[in-house]
């Protein structure tokens, strides 16, 4: 029977232990959070130099992946909305909202260049001139309006 109630007393003292010990981690946690985020207002050294990033830009490296990248780009600048974009946008003109050719040395996925390459194209087309194109609201001709 003492033993039994040893185990018992043993168990309520670990318990009582663990809980305390558990609720004294949260509050400390919740008490240091703030003290974890360190702020930078300016982020310089102590020379007073601004401070270099800490992770340098990945650059690709892969000459099949270059290769693939130029020509997808060179495929967009041969076009005529590439042509009149850079005739009707001075350098100096340009916007963010601006087709900007895509930096083909910075590391991105396949999906994630292939999206970028996508979204250039298409504001490119904000540039193609303006083609007769037939609409399918419009009516093709008008002969075959009045034979109906």
């Amino acid at each position: 029977m003492d033993s039994d109630n040893i185990r018992k007393h043993n168990y309520e003292a670990n318990s009582c232990v663990r809980k305390a010990t558990k609720g004294k981690m949260i509050s400390d946690s919740r008490e240091n959070s703030s003290s974890r985020k360190k702020f930078k207002p300016n982020s310089k050294n102590e020379d007073g130099m601004p401070s270099k990033p800490s992770k340098l830009a990945d650059v690709e490296t892969d000459p099949t992946v270059l290769q693939r990248r130029q020509k997808q780009i060179d495929y967009g600048k041969n076009t005529v909305g590439y042509h009149n974009y850079i005739k009707d946008v001075p350098i100096d003109k340009r916007t963010k909202d601006d087709p900007k050719t895509p930096d083909k040395y910075s590391k991105y996925s396949r999906r994630s260049w292939d999206a970028l390459i996508k979204i250039w194209r298409i504001k490119l087309h904000q540039y193609d001139p303006n083609t007769n194109v037939n609409c399918k609201d419009e009516p093709e001709s008008d002969e075959e309006s009045n034979a109906s």
